[in-house]
Parts: structure tokens; C-alpha cells; sequence
């Protein structure tokens, strides 16, 4: 062994207590009474610093050791990584807990945190300091009082970084599988246990106090981020509440155009270009909410009242091609409408669409009549959709 190895073994063995407790015995044995006594005036210098002082040492636990160990750090990343996650954390279980309660909370968790690490490292003289364990109480916090509440987070990857919605109740096995997996495979130095043991108590206390009385003033739930066709009308509402009608007729077609199913849009864009019921906008407006005739999700009482509103409002009917009349007759005789249905039939007879479907949607208006015992109008549409059949 060169001189710095031997440095180095004498610097860590003079301020290793295991190292003095195993050396004790052996130097009494030995007879050795001086050094003896210079050892153990040694060893009084050393319990003087504040990691030995306020620490908490498993072997030989005090009360200054339980609570002192959480005020206490080995170094500047240490100190600021654990007040990073109190900050992330703790401001929102405050927020919701109230300043006593979280206080108490986290002293608590502390404690618990510091009595799981005494039973599992029983026979250790090293020193534990730091806020790690209460830290964790804080994040067991977090998860009892927002549970399954999506919650938005951030994360970065090397260069990467971004935000993501979960349930705030993930962070609770992500970090328990975190301290297990460190503390089979990662730095021994680090106390596991004891952020283990805070995480648990903070989450079981927290869960008790709600139990108990409600919550201060919970966090609000992240809302989920606006939906294009959300962002589109706000643009249009925008515009009209700047006066800017042209501008806003313009945004309502263009949001047509690129979300064509969306029906919030389509009545706004109706709505805008209504002034002008001769106008194109008009028409392609109506056209694109008779085109949704296929779509179940939209109401049929909805398309029926469209579709006599566009009626009565302009005297050249562009939008009722006969696409669109059949997709309605279709639709009206699911919603059992029979005079939209037979309405329907009449204008596809007198475009002189023909189409397979016709003859169908005839003869369940022809049944609909007969149950009535109007034979002559059962009669009357049999004749007027039987030679549609053939596609034109």
C-alpha cells in the first residue's frame, strides 16, 4: 500500500464509527490505555459535527437524530435536488391540505421516514442526513389528495423535452419502484428505506386527514387542451366581437372546410351568411350540414328544421343536389319523418335522380300509408318511385 492509500485509509477509518466501535474492544484487550484515551477524546471531537451530532444513527437513535437528520444535507446538490421536489410538490399539497396540516404532515412523514430506515439498518453507526425521507412524505402527499386526477407534466429526455396528462396517482409506483430498484441495485450510501417509509406514511396519513375533514382549496384539475374545432370558433368569435363580419364569414368556411363534420361550426357559418340567402356562402353552408345526413351523432330533428329553414329562406335551393336528397330521404325514413320523407322523394323525382334506393325508401313510405289505410297514397308514391331504380 503506497503512502496516499495509507492516507487515504487512515483519514476514512478515523472518522468511520463502525470502524471505532469494532476498534474499541481490541485496543482494551490489548492494554492499549493510551491510546485508548486519545482515540475516545477523538471520537468526542468527532460526535461535535453536526452529521454525528443531530444525525440519525440507526445503532443508537435519539430524538435530536430523528428530527435533526431532516434539516440537515452532505452536500449543495443534495440540499438543492430534495428543495426542487419540496417546491414542485409542496406548494399544491399546502394549497390543499392548509399550512398546519402540511407542516405536521411532513414532520410526521420525516419520523416515519427515519423509523423505517432504524428497523431495517439496525446495527449501522453511519450517520442519515437529509430531507429525502420527508420529501417523499410530501410526493405520498401529492398522490392521496389528487388520486386518479389527470394532471399535466413535464419531462426532458437529453434535448428533448415536452408535457404529457396523467393521473396523478402514477407518481406513487413509479417512485416506490424507483427506491426498491435503487436500493437493490444503486449507491448503497443513499437511504432507500427511508424515502420507502416516508412515501407510505405521507400517502396513509394524508388519506386519514381527508377522511376526517375535506380539503382547504384543491388544486383544479388540468384541463385538456382545446380542441382544433374549439380554437377555430373562438377565432370566428374573435372576429364578430371586433365587428369583423366578412372576416369571420371567411374563418367560419375555411373551419368548415378543414373539420367538415363538426356541427358547432357549420350552424356558425349558416348563421353568418343567413343575411344573404341568395348568396354562395348560403348555399355551401346548408350543403355542408345536409351532407351529415349519414352522421348518427347528429340529431335528425336537427337536419329536418335545417333543411326547412333553407326552404323557406331562399327561393333557388343550390344546396339540395341529389346527393344530398337522397342522403336526407335516407335519414328520414330512420327517424320514421314520413312527410320529410315523401317531401324528399318528390324533389329526387323531379331531378330525375335514379338510384337503387329510391324504390326501398318508396315502399316504406307505401307500408306507412297502407297501416294508415290511405291506399291511394300508398298508390300514388309506389308510382312515382318505382321507375327510379335505374342508376342515371
Amino acid at each position: 500500500m503506497g503512502v496516499e492509500g495509507e492516507e487515504f485509509f487512515y483519514r476514512e477509518s478515523l472518522g468511520n464509527p463502525e470502524f471505532h466501535h469494532w476498534l474499541l474492544p481490541k485496543l482494551e484487550a490489548e492494554g492499549e490505555t493510551e491510546w485508548l484515551r486519545q482515540r475516545q477524546e477523538f471520537a468526542q471531537l468527532r460526535d461535535r459535527v453536526s452529521s454525528n451530532a443531530l444525525g440519525l444513527i440507526p445503532a443508537d437513535p435519539s430524538i435530536a437524530g430523528a428530527f435533526g437528520h431532516m434539516f440537515l444535507h452532505g452536500s449543495w446538490d443534495h440540499l438543492i435536488g430534495n428543495m426542487v421536489f419540496l417546491l414542485l410538490f409542496g406548494l399544491s399539497v399546502e394549497l390543499a391540505l392548509g399550512g398546519a396540516w402540511f407542516i405536521g404532515l411532513y414532520l410526521v412523514g420525516g419520523l416515519a421516514a427515519a423509523g423505517l430506515h432504524v428497523l431495517v439498518e439496525s446495527g449501522s453507526h453511519v450517520p442519515m442526513v437529509g430531507a429525502s425521507g420527508a420529501v417523499s412524505a410530501i410526493m405520498g402527499m401529492f398522490v392521496a389528495v389528487y388520486g386518479v386526477r389527470r394532471l399535466r407534466f413535464f419531462y426532458t429526455i437529453g434535448f428533448m423535452f415536452g408535457e404529457f396528462s396523467a393521473p396523478a396517482l402514477l407518481v406513487l409506483p413509479l417512485w416506490l419502484g424507483k427506491e426498491i430498484f435503487g436500493y437493490l441495485y444503486g449507491d448503497a450510501s443513499i437511504a432507500y428505506w427511508a424515502h420507502t417509509g416516508g412515501l407510505l406514511a405521507g400517502f396513509a396519513l394524508t388519506l386519514a386527514v381527508l377522511y376526517w375533514r375535506p380539503m382547504v382549496e384543491p388544486m383544479p384539475e388540468e384541463e385538456e387542451a382545446p380542441s382544433p374545432q374549439r380554437v377555430a370558433l373562438a377565432r370566428i368569435d374573435r372576429f364578430l366581437e371586433e365587428g369583423k363580419i366578412l372576416e369571420a364569414t371567411e374563418a367560419a368556411a375555411s373551419a368548415v372546410r378543414q373539420y367538415p363534420q363538426a356541427l358547432t361550426l357549420i350552424e356558425r357559418y349558416i348563421e353568418l351568411t343567413s343575411a344573404a340567402p341568395e348568396s354562395e356562402g348560403y348555399h355551401r353552408a346548408n350543403l355542408a350540414l345536409f351532407a351529415q345526413a349519414g352522421n348518427l351523432e347528429i340529431d335528425g330533428h336537427t337536419l329536418a328544421s335545417g333543411y326547412r329553414r333553407y326552404l323557406a329562406a331562399t327561393k333557388s335551393p343550390k344546396a339540395l343536389t341529389g346527393k344530398a336528397n337522397l342522403l336526407m330521404a335516407r335519414r328520414a325514413a330512420e327517424e320514421k319523418d314520413w312527410p320529410w320523407l315523401e317531401e324528399l322523394l318528390r324533389h329526387l323525382k323531379q331531378q330525375r335522380v335514379n338510384h337503387p334506393l329510391i324504390p326501398k325508401l318508396g315502399m316504406v313510405l307505401v307500408n306507412y300509408y297502407r297501416r294508415l289505410g290511405e291506399e291511394g297514397r300508398a298508390r300514388e308514391v309506389k308510382e312515382m318511385t318505382q321507375d327510379m331504380a335505374a342508376s342515371g
